[in-house]
């Protein structure tokens, strides 16, 4: 048995950052050195999320942050925390980090400046580093993930949409414009108190929000030039669904022309069949639309297609978990291939959470 590596997680107490901890928990080659909560610091973490189960003798608790010992013994550090707070940390740590680093906040996703200045509207404090994070979505930079020391780790919204038009991007299939409809549980909002994701105002409720100016979509238009090679805009508009997790993303893509041989499969199907047979956490559905249930409590991303021939539209279906594909199972799967592990190590688990 391979010797376990030590991870720390800043964050923890965090709706991701406790999905994090249960995973570590239960993977054969990593243990918890430590997990960092101001909220809930010397505080056992079976006390705050009954769901977590205390191993044996060792009772985990959380620390209000980590010092320069507990930095000098991990081989991997996890930061599940808030936009902007991501760099502070790292600022305020800058020459100890000799460990790996996947980033689960948004501080390091875009690569430009200029990008972080628009979408965030603040400078960011960490420019020299932004090139040396690699962009964790899994299946698309799985080389670059595996030569890299830092990741970060994609949004939520980003996943569902990435994964749902990597293969018509990565394969040079025409598009001439890409709408996307995205819905969202609460959870995705992060553990904060707010008026609008109260019970009251959730419970048998839907709406949009964000509607012209989402932060995610400077990182959906930034992977989007990234694979196809060219800048395409997109018209991204997030939805909030009274429930607590899971994400269903629909994507339409007005192409050139559509066939009655593409409506029935062709070669849009092939497409979508060969670039994810091989990948364990995707599955292409085809014609058959994947629901909601099917990937809560997994880190599965299953995407379906229609084809309207009638309109010339690609409709893409994706649905995953945003608290795990979305966030601490995607970020576990890139540890995985950066330490060298099997990719599914931690991660075979089914079912609703």
């Amino acid at each position: 048995m391979k010797e376990k590596i030590k991870a720390g997680i800043i964050g923890g107490s965090g709706f991701t950052g406790i999905e994090l901890i249960k995973i570590l928990d239960g993977h054969k080659y990593v243990e918890i050195a430590f997990a960092a909560s101001r909220t809930y610091k010397n505080l056992k973490v079976s006390k705050i999320f009954p769901s977590y189960k205390d191993k044996g003798n060792k009772k985990l608790s959380f620390i209000e942050k980590p010092t320069a010992e507990d930095l000098g013994k991990i081989d991997v550090m996890f930061l599940c925390l808030p936009p902007l707070e991501s760099m502070e940390f790292l600022k305020n740590i800058s020459g100890r980090n000799k460990f790996r680093i996947i980033d689960l906040g948004s501080d390091f996703r875009l690569k430009n400046p200029e990008d972080y200045k628009y979408w965030y509207g603040t400078e960011h404090i960490l420019k020299n580093r932004l090139s040396g994070f690699v962009y964790g979505l899994t299946e698309v930079n799985k080389k670059k993930i595996k030569e890299s020391s830092y990741i970060a780790n994609p949004g939520c919204y980003p996943v569902s949409v990435l994964l749902g038009l990597a293969p018509i991007l990565k394969n040079n299939v025409k598009i001439e414009d890409i709408y996307i409809d995205s819905k969202s549980g609460v959870s995705g909002a992060g553990r904060k108190l707010n008026k609008e994701y109260l019970f009251s105002n959730i419970d048998n409720n839907f709406y949009a929000y964000s509607t012209t100016g989402h932060r995610h979509t400077g990182e959906i238009e930034q992977e989007i030039e990234n694979m196809a090679k060219k800048k395409i805009k997109v018209s991204f508009t997030p939805h909030l669904m009274p429930m607590e997790r899971g994400i269903f993303t629909s994507i339409y893509c007005r192409m050139g022309k559509l066939t009655e041989e593409d409506a029935a499969g062709g070669k849009i199907f092939k497409i979508f069949e060969n670039f994810y047979k091989e990948m364990p956490f995707v599955s292409f559905t085809g014609n058959k639309i994947p629901k909601l249930k099917d990937v809560l409590g997994t880190n599965m991303c299953m995407i379906g297609i229609s084809q309207d021939i009638r309109t010339h539209t690609l409709k893409i279906f994706s649905v995953i978990d945003n608290l795990l594909k979305g966030a601490a199972g995607q970020a576990v799967q890139n540890m995985n291939i950066m330490l060298g592990f099997d990719e599914e190590e931690g991660l075979k688990f089914n079912g609703m959470f």
